[in-house]
């Protein structure tokens, strides 16, 4: 699924996997039907893709449930499946997900390129499909990654000797060693802002390491929001709670100081990445500007009932189209869609019967 300029897809893709002597399938649509129906014909196994589309094949999936009226059984198994082995997981979810939607021999999602929210990595889980995540960049080549027999929700794993990693004191992940690349084409200037004396590499991401000793990635660094109570805030924090209360997407900013705003993708809208993508939601999700409201207050409120008093969101605003704009691994342009709240992109609106009670600027830091 992911483009052959993406150096995972080049060395685990591709290398990796002819190396092992196995077969691979490029699927031209990012069709989640179309995908589906290779993955089942084919006998795939597994997949290597990045999160958003492992979002958009779970909510192709959940609409499946739901046109069969399984949704109530769907959910009461799931709830069954989390008590018992994956085989049995397997079983449980056999003609109801596995025959009709990705086949019986499909075993494994990986997941690489951005943050993996742990309630999406549970969800195909509790189907018996194992989910493991990695970490590194083209500079770093190989970083991190989990394994079948470990691999904690939120976790990206661990590194593999001589490859060193630490977290400096402000919290920003470093590598070190023989894999890392040795500079930006005659730019002298940036390799030397990445590279310190020591010669640990500075990923621009921020994580912290977890009691097992798996790196845990929290955010990127220029993405953190700074309160002017001095909290740090990571805008992947909120927008996770945000998913869990039931928007798929978002994308979080502080759209001055002291005020956290959500932009918003409609709810149900099937935003395929790239150049499916439609411009504006298919007509038959269309609802009145009243019930959409009401809808996304309700979800925004559930998540700030979930976040600490210096996350919480103060508004949000609905994105005017069907998907964010995306890179070509589908990571969100956040720069655009930035710029687009700087000149006035839809009025935002305030959650109604708000938990924040105060704004962020006026609360006390509490950690």
């Amino acid at each position: 699924m992911l483009p052959l300029s993406h150096l995972y897809e080049q060395a685990v893709g591709t290398f990796y996997t002819l190396d092992v002597g196995a077969d691979i399938l490029q699927v031209r649509s990012r069709s989640p039907r179309v995908i589906a129906e290779a993955i089942r014909e084919h006998r795939t196994t597994s997949m290597i893709t990045v999160p958003q589309l492992l979002d958009v094949f779970w909510a192709a999936l959940e609409r499946e449930v739901d046109k069969a009226g399984r949704t109530t059984a769907f959910n009461r198994l799931r709830r069954l499946a989390r008590r018992l082995p994956f085989a049995a997981r397997r079983w449980l979810f056999r003609s109801l997900v596995h025959e009709r939607f990705l086949g019986t021999d499909f075993r494994l999602f990986v997941s690489i390129g951005a943050f993996l929210p742990p309630a999406l990595q549970r969800a195909w889980e509790d189907l018996g499909i194992t989910v493991l995540q990695g970490y590194g960049s083209t500079e770093t080549a190989f970083g991190t990654a989990n394994v079948p027999s470990d691999r904690g929700p939120g976790t990206v794993g661990r590194t593999v000797p001589p490859f060193e990693l630490k977290i400096a004191p402000d919290g920003e992940v470093l590598f070190r060693g023989p894999s890392l690349f040795k500079g930006y084409w005659k730019d002298p200037e940036a390799t030397a802002a990445v590279f310190d004396a020591e010669g640990w590499y500075h990923t621009g991401d921020a994580g912290r390491i977890d009691d097992a000793g798996r790196l845990v990635l929290m955010g990127r660094t220029r993405d953190m929001i700074v309160l002017p109570n001095g909290f740090n805030v990571f805008p992947e924090d909120i927008e996770n709670a945000l998913r869990i209360a039931g928007i798929r997407e978002s994308v979080v900013l502080e759209t001055r100081p002291g005020r956290i705003e959500a932009i918003v993708l409609a709810p149900d809208s099937p935003h395929l990445p790239g150049p499916d993508t439609p411009a504006t939601p298919p007509a038959g999700l269309a609802q009145s500007p009243d019930e959409l409201r009401a809808r996304i207050d309700a979800m925004v409120k559930a998540a700030n009932a979930t976040l600490g008093i210096n996350q919480r969101v103060d508004g949000w605003r609905l994105w005017p189209s069907a998907d964010f704009p995306r890179t070509h691994t589908f990571k969100v342009k956040r720069s655009e869609v930035r710029a687009w709240v700087a000149v006035g992109g839809e009025n935002p609106i305030e959650p109604s019967a708000s938990v924040a009670e105060s704004t962020h600027a006026g609360s006390e830091t509490v950690g």
